[in-house]
């Protein structure tokens, strides 16, 4: 932390003046950057909403990113390479990452890690379907399905077992667990909870699809330290919600950072999502109280 630190409010306002000169002049890119990064999609094509781009937007994020940076498998991230690196990542595992996502990133030949919710695969068990337009963080009872038993959502629309092994199969995508149910691990810490939702999780899409999976999503980005020591022992790395990018100034990625990895929100503005994704803005943050 900077010895010297400024009040949040400024700090905040500053920081909307250094967006919008860097989206103007790019100067960030200018800065000796040493961190990677990587970006969180859900929806490509969907109405604007979170974690929601449209086509084109999603076009220009892909122009930019293997223009500036090195567009990157997510492994690759946690280490160092002289540049910088960016891995894209998409959540929930929808059609429309099938659908639109997909032939852009096989144009480009960008490498990503599709997040499976599993039990959501092909349509998901009844009652559930609020899981992915609530927020765990404004629901005490979010766990609990009786609490939005009033609740009329449509499904996620999350892809088939057919169409996720033919996804599965192409050399671009890296299968990842996105658990079982899309519940707030922010909240358990149940062993038996935490095996069925992360690890026999895995073992199905493991199973069913006839690859490796050893990445892990926490829903929302949420987690107990129960949960994050149930994802060490089945996978390699996890990623949360939290922003940020990953290393950078001299710091390494230690074991416990592999577990909670942060991420770029690639659904916000693109000149925020640019500014996002330079070391320099992360590196002021220091100076914010």
């Amino acid at each position: 932390m900077a010895e010297r630190t400024l009040p949040r409010r400024a700090a905040r306002a500053g920081f909307d003046v250094l967006e919008r000169l860097d989206a103007a002049t790019g100067f960030s890119r200018l800065y000796p950057d040493e961190s990677n990064a990587i970006l969180a999609y859900h929806a490509v094509g969907r109405p604007a909403g979170y974690g929601n781009v449209s086509v084109e937007r999603f076009r220009r994020d892909v122009a930019y990113v293997t223009e500036h940076f090195e567009a990157a498998d997510l492994p690759d991230v946690l280490e160092s390479s002289g540049g910088k690196r960016v891995a894209f990542t998409f959540d929930d595992a929808l059609d429309d990452f099938y659908e639109h996502a997909l032939p852009v990133l096989r144009e480009h030949r960008i490498p990503a890690t599709l997040f499976v919710p599993v039990d959501f695969v092909g349509g998901g068990p009844d009652g559930y379907a609020y899981r992915f337009v609530r927020s765990p963080a404004e629901h005490a009872s979010f766990n609990d399905p009786a609490a939005f038993a009033d609740e009329s959502v449509p499904d996620p629309a999350v892809m088939s077992w057919d169409r996720l092994r033919e996804v599965a199969a192409d050399p671009l995508v890296t299968v990842g667990t996105h658990s079982r149910t899309h519940l707030d691990l922010g909240r358990v810490r149940d062993a038996e909870t935490l095996e069925r939702e992360i690890v026999g999780a895995r073992d199905e899409l493991q199973a069913r699809l006839g690859v490796d999976v050893d990445r892990f999503c926490y829903p929302f980005g949420r987690y107990t330290e129960e949960a994050v020591e149930a994802v060490r022992a089945s996978h390699a790395m996890a990623v949360t919600s939290r922003p940020g990018v990953v290393g950078g100034a001299g710091r390494t990625v230690t074991e416990a950072d592999r577990y909670r990895l942060p991420r770029v929100r690639a659904h916000g503005t693109e000149r925020r999502v640019r500014w996002d994704l330079s070391g320099l803005r992360w590196r002021l943050t220091e100076y914010i109280e």
